[in-house]
């Protein structure tokens, strides 16, 4: 029975953890099942003193993630009740709650309570983001349990503990677990170490394509390693893919330019992977070597690294490059056009426009998807009508394009185009709304709510995303009869959204209302 008590706990930690809206790059709204309203907090609150233990856990994680200060007594009585749930239970709760006068009482239970698994613990400690307590949890770094380790970690980042990282370093030289190795490069790394160089400088003398290998790149851009630079440049020619986008991101964190001449000449390699990881280095690291070693490219016979090369000056924003990634932009021959194109729209000037423009329709199979792009990336007001054209050119990814360029100009003019569209392909409401939603207007707004109003899930559920990022009050009126009406999801969406608006985080329609009675 415990066993199911303190699951049905992990499982309501889990589900009021996650956020209601997607994250910014999925490519979706994710399905949220409708519920029915909350129990209001001062039900919860006599729950938590009187009713049964299942009822009671439910109550400590529900009033912790309601950020409920006055549960706190009764929570930290709850750490030593005999039932394994409700410790676990009132361990979370404190944690978000951010009792720091529990960190240590629940560090020692971590340590001592042999029916909770020691993460339920971990992740309260990491929720209550105090550093006093680093030195209890740092010696996991050294558990047998792989996971445990890696939450570890996060744990250690979250709270900053930043104090204990000679413990760590020391730790770590003692070790002779090469699994546990990338454990340690990860902490001492993310903690920025930086006295950790040399010995993660040795880790990656062992070429075994592991993930303690790729870790300890990492980890060297982290503690902005001085003497790395030769290491880092030399892993982006070896076979490890993960090792060579681990060598790219290190030796862009420590960002020193003289490294420009010897990681250029890894796009003499024949390995893509080798030139793509070298071009990113070199996009990053500002440079004025950088961008003439790439013109002089642009200017050879070696065509197949062009794309390359475009690369670079665009994001160098080398101007004296212009005229010539124009006239390579508009010969269809030229390999990797689009990356000419957004060459141009990262050195931004506006007299590359009509070229960007003709590209845009031409109906080629390279060149429109950068065009678009650049248009937007610029700002160029004059081409809405040629990328509301581009909209109904049937290609699903220069749509894209499109929509995302429209959404950075964000003219007024391009909402006719974007309601019809979202009337005609609902399924692209994401991306639409998304775009509406940049749009500084109360036409956008009004769009967004009509939006909200739809009977498709496909619509309504980014629709009421959106109007969560705007936090227009203007909105609130329209989200309050949604508080009050009889669909179960859009009132849940419309607790999230009023949260996001206002501030205010209430989970039931009667409090909402006494707060907009109260706030006219």
């Amino acid at each position: 029975m415990r066993f199911f008590l303190q699951l049905s706990i992990l499982l309501i930690i889990f589900s009021l953890s996650q956020n209601c809206f997607g994250g910014p790059n999925e490519p979706e709204t994710p399905e949220v099942i409708p519920v029915e309203e909350e129990i209001p907090t001062e039900v919860l609150l006599k729950t938590l003193e009187s009713g049964s233990n299942f009822d009671r856990g439910q109550a400590a994680i529900q009033l912790g993630n309601r950020g409920v200060t006055k549960a706190i007594p009764t929570l930290r009585k709850m750490l030593s009740d005999k039932d394994p749930g409700l410790r676990a239970g009132a361990a979370i709760a404190l944690g978000d709650l951010k009792d720091k006068n529990s960190s240590s009482i629940i560090a020692n239970i971590m340590w001592s309570d042999t029916e909770n698994p020691k993460d339920v613990y971990l992740d309260a400690l990491t929720r209550m983001k105090d550093t006093s307590v680093a030195s209890r949890i740092y010696p996991l770094l050294n558990d047998e349990n792989a996971t445990l380790r890696l939450q570890t970690v996060d744990a250690l980042v979250q709270i900053g503990a930043t104090s204990v990282g000679s413990q760590i370093l020391l730790m770590a030289q003692k070790n002779k677990n090469r699994e546990k190795d990338k454990t340690f490069a990860m902490a001492l790394g993310k903690l920025k170490v930086s006295s950790a160089e040399t010995y993660l400088i040795g880790l990656t003398k062992i070429q075994d394509e592991s993930p303690t290998l790729a870790a300890s790149y990492l980890a060297l851009g982290r503690i902005n390693a001085k003497n790395a630079n030769d290491v880092l440049i030399s892993a982006l020619t070896l076979p490890y893919d993960k090792g060579k986008e681990n060598a790219s991101m290190a030796l862009i964190e420590i960002g020193n330019p003289l490294v420009v001449p010897k990681v250029f000449s890894v796009l003499k390699s024949e390995n893509l992977e080798s030139k793509m990881y070298a071009t990113d280095v070199l996009c990053a690291i500002p440079s004025k070597e950088a961008s003439k070693l790439a013109f002089a490219l642009l200017n050879s016979e070696e065509t197949k690294n062009w794309g390359y090369a475009a690369k670079i000056i665009g994001r160098q924003k080398y101007k004296e490059a212009k005229n010539r990634l124009e006239e390579l932009l508009v010969k269809p021959s030229t390999p990797e056009r689009d990356n000419f194109a957004e060459a141009l729209g990262w050195i931004g000037d506006p007299s590359s426009i009509p070229v960007l423009r003709k590209i845009l329709l031409s109906g080629e199979k390279e060149g429109p998807y950068g065009s678009a792009w650049a248009l937007g990336v610029m700002g160029t007001k004059e081409a809405v009508p040629d990328l509301l054209l581009a909209l109904d050119k049937g290609d699903a990814k220069l749509m894209g394009y499109a929509l995302e360029a429209l959404g950075s100009i964000a003219d007024p003019s391009s909402l006719p185009k974007l309601k019809e569209l979202l009337n005609d392909r609902p399924k692209m409401a994401p991306q639409i709304l998304s775009t509406v939603a940049l749009i500084p207007s109360e036409e956008a707004r009004l769009l967004i709510e009509e939006a909200t109003k739809s009977k498709n899930a496909e619509v309504y559920r980014p629709a009421m995303e959106e109007i969560a990022k705007r936090k227009d009050k203007k909105s609130i009126p329209l989200l309050i009869q949604f508080t009050n009406g009889d669909d179960a999801e859009k009132r849940k969406l419309s607790y999230y959204a009023l949260t996001a608006i206002t501030g205010q985080k209430f989970r039931t329609a009667k409090e909402w209302n006494v707060w907009v009675k109260d706030n006219p």
